[in-house]
């Protein structure tokens, strides 16, 4: 489990950050957070879909990454076996968090038990208590990522005020009769879709929201590889997934 702590001059004046590597920190995220400026680059490798905080009842936007809760199975010790790597995997050690100083206020954590972590080798953090260019570059990544955070919200909420939001369960059928469900999780209603007004569907084309709805409805493609990617893993054989809508439809 990641160790995320404030980001600390004096504390981790030393710290440098390795390049990334393999990926291994994401061995066992099944499922990423992404913005969508990222829609049209991850539906060429993964569903990209919606899901709903049980607690906060919020809508955040995933990228699927496995079946098995736990399994990354784009993930290898050798490659990674996608064309796409989201943003949130190459954002490590890094990770926004609350400012204790100021309310309401963003700043940088790091994974102290990163392994791209070092005192030995890589960019340096600091230079005395100054950040150098290296953590200056890291800084702009999240000011950008907040950007697109906030472009993502804004998008959703829209797709709620227009009814475009519908729930998918996903049911998986193992070649040994075992069965599975994967809920919580929601695409673009695509009857409500074509019901949109002329100037409702310019808008949505000015804004860029139209590009991302179908990158996220041509993703649903992505789950046939994620059947053979998972088929090839040594975990039970899949003999099929079936998509049923909150309407009832397959």
């Amino acid at each position: 489990m990641p160790n995320y702590v404030l980001l600390d001059a004096a504390k981790h004046q030393k710290k440098k950050v390795l390049p990334h590597t393999n990926f291994k920190h994401s061995a066992q995220q099944h499922h990423v957070p992404m913005t969508i400026n990222e829609f049209v680059q991850a539906s060429t490798s993964f569903p990209v879909m919606f899901m709903k905080d049980p607690q906060e009842g919020k809508f955040h936007a995933t990228a699927l990454l496995g079946i098995i809760a736990g399994k990354n199975l784009h993930f290898t010790q050798n490659d990674w076996l996608g064309t796409y790597v989201p943003a949130s995997i190459l954002r490590a050690p890094f990770e926004l968090g609350p400012d204790l100083q100021q309310d309401k206020t963003l700043t940088l954590y790091v994974d102290e038990d990163s392994q791209y972590l070092s005192e030995k080798e890589g960019q340096a953090l600091f230079d005395g208590e100054n950040p150098t260019q290296s953590l200056l570059q890291v800084q702009k990544v999240f000011a950008d990522y907040f950007k697109d955070e906030i472009a993502t919200q804004k998008f959703i909420a829209k797709l709620l005020d227009c009814n475009l939001l519908k729930e998918i369960e996903l049911v998986v059928q193992y070649e040994n009769s075992d069965s599975m469900k994967i809920k919580g999780i929601y695409t673009i209603n695509e009857a409500a879709l074509r019901l949109l007004s002329d100037e409702l569907v310019v808008d949505f084309n000015k804004q860029g929201y139209l590009m991302a709805i179908h990158a996220m409805l041509a993703s649903l493609g992505q789950v046939n590889r994620l059947i053979k990617l998972h088929n090839g893993s040594e975990e039970p054989k899949i003999k099929g997934v079936q998509m049923r809508f909150d309407s009832g439809e397959e």
